[in-house]
């Protein structure tokens, strides 16, 4: 249905509205208005307010797909198994959006206990998976890797040992095929999702999409060396010298990264991140510092992201 204002609504109910305005996907939920896109090639929807804040959930629908599906009066099926008429897309798509990042399945919970439907797979479905033009991607595969943070390793034995440090470690699992910037990018989203949430709450609120938290490639060595100052200009500067007790030696920070790096630093490829697109760093950015790296370390095909933001 086209309106005068040359909206083209797909589904209204009394709370929801979604359609297509100016060629773009939209929701409108409880008066919220929200623009829908999404990356290419993973898929990944992102769920935009009008203010800026941007919500990506992971592994989940093409819009344009999703629409074009439910004008055909069709539904569509997400990687994990759920059937999605329109109104349980908007559902999901409201709930996800205070997210700042998710995957589908965390999304999802919006339904609670309902039982997912298995459908024939349609053209939309399709296209909602794999992106238009691009391969169908294996569900099963995506949702044992959903996800890839490590847990289990022995360095978090390690780090616990200096409970008053400022620097936080995360270690995430290479997505196989994925390479450069956006694997790194995907580390980072991963990581995020683990130190920014407690359990089911968010504990900051965060946006890694392009445009928005933007890296650079360095060498290792930069990585390591010396610091300029008795606060967070670089890692290890970070690490020796927290604002609330310490200081570290040179000797722990050894310590911690050959369990970090246990087959040295040759291998490892480095994005230094910028800090402004999460507020974990807010108090860094007052005074003491706030840094950010991704390092992926080939010979474990992992990723170590690192984080440091604290103040006085």
């Amino acid at each position: 249905m086209t309106e005068a204002n040359g909206d083209t609504v797909v589904y209204r109910d009394e709370y929801y509205t979604l359609g297509l305005r100016g060629g773009l996907p939209y929701l409108i939920a409880g008066g919220r208005r929200f623009t829908l896109t999404c990356h290419p090639y993973e898929p990944c929807l992102y769920i935009t307010e009008e203010s800026g804040l941007k919500t990506a959930v992971h592994n989940a629908f093409d819009p344009f797909a999703v629409l074009d599906g439910f004008r055909a009066g069709e539904t569509v099926t997400s990687i994990t198994g759920f059937e999605y008429d329109a109104k349980d897309f908007c559902r999901m798509a409201e709930y996800a959006s205070a997210m700042g990042d998710t995957a589908i399945d965390g999304a999802e919970k919006v339904f609670g206990g309902r039982s997912k439907k298995k459908a024939p797979l349609k053209a939309s479905e399709n296209a909602a998976r794999s992106g238009e033009g691009k391969e169908p991607r294996d569900a099963d595969w995506i949702r044992q890797e959903a996800d890839r943070v490590i847990r289990d390793d022995p360095f978090y034995g390690l780090i616990d040992e200096y409970p008053d440090r400022a620097v936080e470690f995360c270690l995430v699992g290479r997505r196989q095929g994925a390479e450069g910037l956006e694997a790194h990018r995907e580390a980072l989203a991963q990581a995020s999702r683990e130190l920014f949430f407690d359990g089911e709450e968010k504990i900051w609120n965060y946006d890694c999409g392009r445009g928005s938290a933007e890296a650079l490639k360095i060498d290792a060595s930069s990585l390591f060396a010396a610091p300029k100052e008795l606060r967070a200009v670089n890692f290890r500067g970070a690490f020796m010298y927290p604002p609330q007790g310490g200081p570290f030696t040179d000797g722990d920070l050894d310590r911690v990264s050959a369990a970090l790096f246990p087959n040295g630093t040759k291998n490892l490829e480095v994005y230094e991140w910028t800090t402004g697109w999460s507020d974990f760093f807010d108090e860094g950015h007052e005074w003491w510092g706030a840094l950010c790296f991704t390092v992926y370390d080939k010979s474990l095909d992992r990723f170590a992201v690192i984080m440091a933001s604290a103040t006085d």
